[in-house]
């Protein structure tokens, strides 16, 4: 039985993903806001609990889909020590589970959740630790092959440095499609005029390293066109995202001097 700690993106995704799973049953599901934990536990007719000091012992696995600050806590407050406990966070060391778990390790999905969208089709990696090999560690590759078809057992240092760059990859993009959003709504267009890019944008990407795939004016070194867009931006802000992007394009590693 599974207990899962955690009523947010990734629970949710992990409980659509174990509904119907008969090697690896969800008992629980805790969140201290109760009407949350119901709505999660729902899904695969678990029992909602609201308080740490509730969740059952008897489970074999107990899975923390926490937000990083929050994992501590919660932790604090298990009044027993736990079989096997996981986390699925992409910087928090497996240790933090040490002094509460009998064995542990972690469960990190490489992929950005939101829980008001369909993920039934989500392509998930799965990063996958374990504080030694033995029994434990196949549950956890088992589990892990449940959930997802790839599957990479990493050290801790491989899993921090794959969430650092997908920082970059994923948040840091998705934060200039906000600009992009607000440039194009102040100007009466909408953001879908622009999603053809950016799903070519990725394409490439399976196909070309990312500095062949490189274009746009800081590539081309094209002083002025991005002279008119640095005029044209209203918010400081982005004028310094702006100079800040155009330069390191321009560094050794992305300007391509053909396209002057």
């Amino acid at each position: 039985m599974i207990c899962l700690v955690g009523s947010g993106n990734v629970a949710t995704w992990l409980l659509q993903r174990l509904r119907g799973c008969p090697d690896f049953p969800v008992a629980q599901v805790y969140s201290r806001q109760m009407d949350h934990a119901r709505a999660a536990a729902a899904i695969v007719g678990a029992e909602a609990v609201d308080d740490p000091a509730q969740l059952d012992p008897r489970c074999r696995i107990f899975i923390f889909a926490l937000r990083d600050d929050a994992l501590p806590q919660v932790l604090s407050r298990i009044p027993f020590k736990m079989p096997f406990a996981v986390h699925t966070a992409g910087s928090v060391p497996q240790e933090t589970l040490a002094p509460h778990a009998e064995h542990y390790g972690v469960l990190y999905p490489l992929q950005t959740f939101s829980k008001n969208t369909d993920m039934s089709a989500l392509k998930v990696p799965l990063c996958v630790e374990c504080d030694h090999a033995g029994p434990h560690r196949e549950l956890l590759m088992s589990l892990a092959g449940a959930l997802s078809d790839t599957v990479r057992l990493l050290n801790g240092d491989q899993r921090f440095y794959a969430h650092l760059a997908s920082v970059f990859a994923c948040n840091f993009s998705n934060a200039m499609c906000v600009v992009a959003q607000d440039i194009l709504q102040q100007h009466e267009m909408s953001l879908d005029l622009i999603l053809p890019l950016l799903e070519q944008t990725v394409t490439k990407l399976q196909t070309l390293p990312p500095r062949e795939a490189q274009t746009g004016p800081a590539c081309r070194g094209d002083e002025a066109v991005m002279g008119r867009h640095l005029q044209a931006l209203t918010d400081p802000r982005w004028q310094e995202i702006y100079r800040l992007m155009s330069d390191f394009i321009q560094g050794n590693t992305l300007y391509n001097s053909e396209n002057q």
